[in-house]
């Protein structure tokens, strides 16, 4: 899945989450019992080991880079780790929006069930960008190739 693909999905979202919330607001709305029962702090600890694992995976990629840019004596790296920082800090902030829609929700329980889908369609879109994240960090990590195959050293290289 390729960027223009992900950002085509978190858009169609978006406008799913929108229509969803206004024309049928009974499908996202507190009437689904899974979602009444999901954004609160589940779902803050499902973006928990989102966050984590992300930043793991984002603090090895600025390792091997380096590793990469040292075995080839050149920094040429600098547009991959501005978009994996990005990466790392867009889930960071997003896990923030989360605890204030998990903190803010509860303060609307009277509301209209618009409000609560508008919520709960909210926490999903969060889940979903994550997911989107994760799935390019992981496509990253397996573009990096061996140092020996990116230096040419074929003695190294299988047979």
């Amino acid at each position: 899945m390729n960027k223009i693909i992900s950002r085509c999905i978190f858009i169609v979202s978006i406008g799913m989450w929108v229509i969803l919330s206004f024309a049928t607001p009974w499908v996202l709305g507190d009437n689904n019992t899974f979602l009444k029962n999901f954004v609160n702090q589940e779902l803050l600890n499902v973006l928990g080991v989102f966050v984590a694992i992300t930043l793991a995976s984002t603090a090895n990629l600025h390792l091997e880079f380096n590793n990469i840019e040292y075995a080839v004596h050149k920094t040429f790296l600098t547009g991959t780790r501005a978009a994996v920082k990005k990466s790392a800090f867009s889930m960071i902030v997003l896990f923030a929006l989360a605890v204030v829609v998990v903190v803010v929700k509860p303060l609307f329980n009277t509301s209209s069930e618009i409000t609560m889908s508008f919520m709960n369609g909210l926490a999903l879109l969060i889940i979903l960008f994550n997911i989107l994240v994760l799935t390019d960090l992981t496509k990253l990590v397996f573009k990096i190739e061996p140092l020996h195959k990116m230096m040419g050293d074929d003695e190294h290289q299988e047979k």
